[in-house]
């Protein structure tokens, strides 16, 4: 499955705009939405994602090893 040029098992780097409530973190590639689960991002930073469920109007992703994140309490790991 595909939505404009993102695909389903696709790699991409994608910023971090917002934070969700879940922790997720959020931004867009091109002009789908993304949420990175259970990813403690940093706003701002660029990671490296891989899409893991593509919907019609957004989709979902993990980070991919190398990528760093926080964890619950503010250490931040590298993988």
């Amino acid at each position: 499955m595909s939505v404009g040029d993102v695909i389903e098992g696709g790699t991409y780097e994608m910023r971090v705009n917002a934070r969700s409530y879940r922790g997720e973190g959020i931004g867009k590639i091109d002009d789908l939405v993304v949420f990175v689960k259970n990813a403690k991002t940093r706003i701002g930073k660029v990671y490296k994602i891989k899409i893991t469920k593509l919907h019609r109007t957004f989709a979902d992703a993990e980070l991919l090893d190398g990528s760093a994140y926080l964890i619950g309490n503010g250490s931040l790991i590298t993988a």
